[in-house]
C-alpha cells in the first residue's frame, strides 16, 4: 500500500485498513469518468500499477461488454448512495487473462464534487454449480428462464431470513418480435443493452433473466423507484435504436412469510411461466401458489380420474433389429386426449407421486393385450412397457406389479420392462432387488434413457440388467464430433463387455443406423422406421440400412397387424 501524502492521521490510516479489508484496490472517479485516485493492488488485478491509471478513463477498467453495466450503475448513484455489490469482468492485459471476474462497490459521497468512490477486489472462481456458472441466454447475457427461477427463489428465501423485502419485476417488449425479423442486427444490440441495464437494476447485479424473445424479469429491491429508473434508460435505448417501445410491466414482492423454500421455489416457477405464456398474472408471489396448489389439484383429479377410468389409449412404435431390418418388439406409449406433450403428463404423475397407477394400468391393458391371440398368420405379439424409477421405489407397486407378472409368467417371452430416468434411483440395493424378482419370472429388464444423467453409469455398476436404451441425445450428435462419436462407441463397448444389449432411440436417418449397426448397436427405434401408431401395425422401411435389394423387394408393402 502506498500513501499519497507524507503524514496520513490516525484517523484515516484507520478507515483505509478498513477499506483494505474489504477491497484490493480504491479508485476515485470524477465527473467526466477519469480516475483521479487510485491506491493498492492495482498491479494485481490489472498488471498496471496505480499511478497508470491516473488521468485514464475508469471504463478502460472492465471488460467491453461489461461497460454498459458499469456505466449505467454509476449513472443511478445520486449523493448520499451506494451500489449493491456488481459482478464485473476486468479489461485484463491481453487474450489469456480478459474477462477475469472481480466485484465492484461504489457511492457517492455528498460534499466531495460528485466524485464517485469505487472499491474493486478479485473475484473467487465461480463454483461449477454457483450463480455464475448458470445458463444464460447467450443475446442478453441475462439467466434463462430455469436459471432465473432458481436465483429468484434462493434470493426471496435469504431476503426472508434478513427481514429484508425484494420484488420481482416482469417486462415485456413485444415491438422486440418485429425488430428481430426485419432489423435483427439492430435487435440484437438493443437486446445486449436491455440484459445490461437489467443486471444493473438487479439486487445482487445478476438476478434478471430473459424468459422470451421479448420477455424479461428481475429481482429488485423494494423501492421501486430505481428501478423506474432503469425502465427509462431502456425505453431511451430504444429511442437510441430508432425504435419505440412499448413496455408492460408487472410487479409482485418476492418475499412470502408463509412459504417453505421449496414452496417459494415452486411458486416462482408458476408465476415465471404464467408471464412466459401471457396467462393471467397473480397478485403476489403467496397467491402464486395458492393459486398453483389449487391447479395442481385439480389436475391431479383429473389424472387420476382418467387413469382410474383407463381414459387413456396406448400406442406403439416399432423397434427393429439394426442387422437385419426385421421388427422385433414395440414400445407402449400413453397417450391422453386433447395433450400435446405426454412427456409433461407422465412427469406431472412423477412430480405429484400417482404415476404408479398409470404404470400398474399400462402393464395391465398391455398383459391383456399379449394374452388376446394374434389374427390369422401373424407372429405373437412383443412388448415393452415402461416404467417411472418412482414406481419401482414403492413397495405397494413392486407387490401389484409382481402379482401382476405371476398370474401371466407364460408371457414372459412376450413383455419386457422399461425403468425410464427421468427419476433418479436413490436406493440401488432396493432397485436391483426389485429388477431381479422381475427377471426371475422370465421378465427382461431394460433401462430407458441410458447415457442421459450422471447415474447412468452408476447403475450398470449396481444393477444387473438385461438391456439399455441409449438416450436420443447421443443419437443427435452422431456425426458432428469425433469425439461425441469416440463417446458413444465406448458407451456401446462396455454394454457389449458387460453382456448388456443395447437399444438406440430417436433414429431418423439411414446415416444413424449405419453408424449405430456398425459399432454394434443391436436395435434401433425411431422415426426412421415408424412413428408411434394406435395400432401395432407394421410395415417394412425401405431405408433400414441391413435390408438387402432381395429383402427389400420381397417386403415392400408388406405389413404385419396384430389385433
Amino acid at each position: 500500500m502506498r500513501s499519497r501524502s507524507p503524514a496520513m492521521p490516525r484517523q484515516l490510516h484507520r478507515f483505509v485498513s478498513f477499506a483494505f479489508a474489504v477491497a484490493d484496490l480504491l479508485i476515485e472517479v470524477d465527473e467526466t469518468g477519469i480516475i483521479c485516485f487510485a491506491m493498492g493492488a492495482a498491479s494485481g488485478l490489472t498488471h498496471q500499477g496505480d499511478e497508470a491509471w491516473l488521468g485514464r478513463s475508469w471504463l478502460d477498467l472492465f471488460h467491453p461488454d461489461d461497460r454498459v453495466l458499469v456505466e449505467a450503475t454509476a449513472a443511478s448513484l445520486t449523493a448520499g448512495a451506494r451500489c449493491d455489490t456488481l459482478p464485473v469482468r476486468l479489461a485484463g492485459s491481453g487474450s489469456a487473462d480478459a474477462g477475469r471476474p472481480a466485484l465492484l462497490n461504489a457511492c457517492r459521497l455528498p460534499g466531495n464534487d460528485n466524485r464517485l468512490s469505487c472499491a474493486l477486489s478479485a473475484a473467487p472462481s465461480p463454483k461449477p454449480d454457483g450463480p455464475a456458472a448458470r445458463p444464460r441466454d447467450p443475446g442478453s447475457s441475462l439467466l434463462n428462464p430455469a436459471s432465473f427461477v432458481t436465483s429468484a427463489a434462493e434470493i426471496g428465501a435469504a431476503a426472508r431470513q434478513a427481514g429484508r423485502d425484494v420484488g420481482l419485476m416482469f417486462l415485456d417488449l413485444p415491438e422486440l418480435a418485429g425488430l428481430a425479423a426485419n432489423r435483427p442486427a439492430t435487435c440484437a444490440d438493443l437486446v445486449h443493452r436491455i440484459g445490461t441495464l437489467l443486471r444493473a437494476g438487479a439486487i445482487d447485479g445478476d438476478a434478471a433473466g430473459r424468459l422470451t424473445p421479448t420477455r424479461f424479469a428481475v429481482v429488485h429491491d423494494a423501492d421501486a423507484s430505481e428501478m423506474g429508473h432503469r425502465l427509462q434508460d431502456v425505453a431511451a435505448a430504444g429511442v437510441q435504436a430508432g425504435v419505440r417501445l412499448s413496455m408492460t410491466g408487472h410487479r409482485m414482492e418476492l418475499a412470502a412469510q408463509d412459504l417453505g423454500r421449496d414452496e417459494l421455489l415452486q411458486a416462482v416457477r408458476f408465476t415465471v411461466n404464467r408471464f412466459a405464456t401471457g396467462t393471467a398474472m397473480p397478485g403476489s408471489i403467496g397467491a402464486a401458489f395458492e393459486q398453483m396448489v389449487g391447479d395442481t389439484l385439480q389436475q391431479m383429479s383429473a389424472f387420476a380420474l382418467a387413469v382410474d377410468g383407463e381414459d387413456f389409449e396406448l400406442a406403439f412404435q416399432p423397434i427393429v433389429d439394426l442387422a437385419t431390418g426385421e421388427l422385433d418388439h414395440f414400445e407402449v406409449l400413453s397417450r391422453f386426449s386433447g395433450e400435446s406433450s405426454p412427456f409433461e403428463k407422465i412427469r406431472f404423475a412423477e412430480e405429484i407421486g400417482i404415476i404408479e397407477r398409470l404404470d400398474i394400468a399400462v402393464c395391465t391393458r398391455a398383459l391383456a393385450l399379449l394374452r388376446a391371440p394374434p389374427p390369422g398368420g401373424a407372429r405373437p405379439l412383443r412388448l415393452a412397457v415402461n416404467l417411472s424409477g418412482r414406481s419401482i421405489g414403492n413397495p405397494l407397486f413392486v407387490r401389484l406389479l409382481l402379482a401382476l407378472l405371476d398370474q401371466h409368467r407364460d408371457l414372459a417371452g412376450q413383455l419386457s420392462l422399461e425403468i425410464t430416468e427421468s427419476v433418479q434411483l436413490t436406493d440401488l440395493a432396493q432397485a436391483d432387488r426389485v429388477i431381479q424378482e422381475c427377471r426371475l419370472r422370465g421378465f427382461a429388464v431394460c433401462l430407458d434413457d441410458f447415457g442421459a444423467g450422471a447415474a447412468s453409469f452408476p447403475y450398470l455398476q449396481s444393477l444387473i440388467i438385461d438391456g439399455v436404451k441409449i438416450d436420443g441425445a447421443y443419437i443427435r450428435k452422431i456425426g458432428q464430433s469425433p469425439r461425441d462419436d469416440a463417446l458413444l462407441r465406448g458407451l456401446v463397448r462396455l454394454c457389449t463387455d458387460l453382456g448388456v444389449d443395447t437399444t438406440a432411440e430417436m433414429i431418423e436417418t439411414a446415416a444413424q443406423a449405419e453408424f449405430l449397426r456398425g459399432i454394434g448397436v443391436r436395435h434401433g427405434q425411431g422415426w426412421l422406421f415408424g412413428k408411434a401408431a394406435p395400432a401395432p401395425t407394421w410395415q417394412a422401411k425401405t431405408s433400414a440400412p441391413a435390408v438387402t435389394g432381395r429383402t427389400r423387394a420381397r417386403r415392400q408393402g408388406a405389413t404385419e397387424s396384430w389385433g
